[in-house]
């Protein structure tokens, strides 16, 4: 193409498509349109361009770990302590941060576990303390977690990724028949593995005002005696989206995980589960439970949905 041909083909682009001096209103109106949309096309095409990138790359880092943490897999044992194995210790030199390892079967659920001072800087950093919106699963600072003292109660917390990933899944629970093959979790803590059940998944308010000032503390770890245990226990029965059956006692250890819920705004999904006891049966088959008919739920659910809530 001659220099003559190419001026005359970016100042025929520019008349077509940018506004100039010859132009009258209707086709000013109709470029600058065009270079809007154009625009939006451009940062949307980038904006998901970068999502799956970045979502390539997370995934990446966590399927390496994977390969590290099941390079040798133990059968699961309450009494099992694989703190000495290489791949704990591999993944304890990678991140000095790291805890544990969780698994729940059928979910994307099988990831490492970390905590450190505060509940933001794995909101967003990645287990290789690497900035990223996906961050990682980190149990609460404010949880004892160490050689001599572990908490009755560990909360952990983790991402709701619209792919699945973090605890993006764990809202397949919500589901009757789902939660009845996979009621069950796989944790392990500095070197503990255990099976936890569950026993309740309910959707729960972040912020007081909505739900009239109240906020159900999933995090407690004392109780001033067996009727205060059992009225906190009770509660997350009520609010159960799932009858689960699964009875819960005072010397019970207890596993609590939350992520982010869809049913308004700054809602959250709770599962509470408790550790296997003794000779109890570690089969995730429940077909015991059952559909909450009337399960509790915050007040701005019920306003969201133009619903009354029943006295309870």
């Amino acid at each position: 193409m001659s220099r003559y041909k190419e001026s005359n083909f970016f100042k025929d682009f520019f008349r077509s498509y940018i506004p100039n001096k010859r132009d009258n209103l209707k086709q000013i109106i109709i470029k600058v349109l065009f270079i809007v949309s154009f625009v939006g096309l451009v940062v949307s095409a980038v904006y998901i361009g970068d999502y799956f990138i970045t979502a390539d790359r997370e995934a990446s880092v966590i399927e390496d770990s994977r390969q590290v943490w099941h390079s040798n897999d133990i059968e699961t044992d309450t009494k099992t302590n694989i703190k000495d194995t290489d791949p704990y210790q591999e993944l304890l030199a990678q991140n000095s941060d790291f805890k544990g390892w969780i698994t729940i079967d059928g979910t994307q659920v099988d990831n490492p576990v970390y905590q450190t001072d505060d509940n933001s800087f794995y909101l967003n950093h990645n287990q290789e303390k690497k900035s990223s919106a996906y961050g990682a699963l980190f149990i609460d600072y404010q949880n004892t977690v160490t050689e001599t003292q572990v908490d009755r109660n560990i909360v952990i917390y983790g991402h709701e990724m619209k792919n699945g990933s973090m605890f993006g899944s764990l809202k397949k629970l919500k589901n009757l028949s789902f939660y009845k093959e996979h009621s069950t979790i796989e944790f392990t803590l500095l070197g503990e593995k255990a099976t936890y059940k569950i026993y309740s998944i309910f959707i729960l308010n972040a912020a007081r005002e909505d739900d009239g000032g109240y906020i159900y503390n999933i995090s407690r770890q004392n109780f001033i005696d067996q009727s205060d245990f059992d009225a906190w226990v009770d509660e997350a029965y009520d609010r159960s989206i799932i009858d689960t059956g699964v009875d819960v006692e005072p010397a019970d250890d207890i596993l609590t995980l939350v992520t982010c819920s869809e049913d308004f705004e700054n809602a959250r999904l709770v599962v509470m589960a408790r550790k296997l006891r003794s000779g109890e049966d570690n089969t995730p088959l429940n077909n015991a439970a059952h559909t909450n008919p009337n399960p509790t739920y915050p007040q701005k659910w019920y306003d969201e949905r133009g619903i009354k809530r029943e006295e309870e």
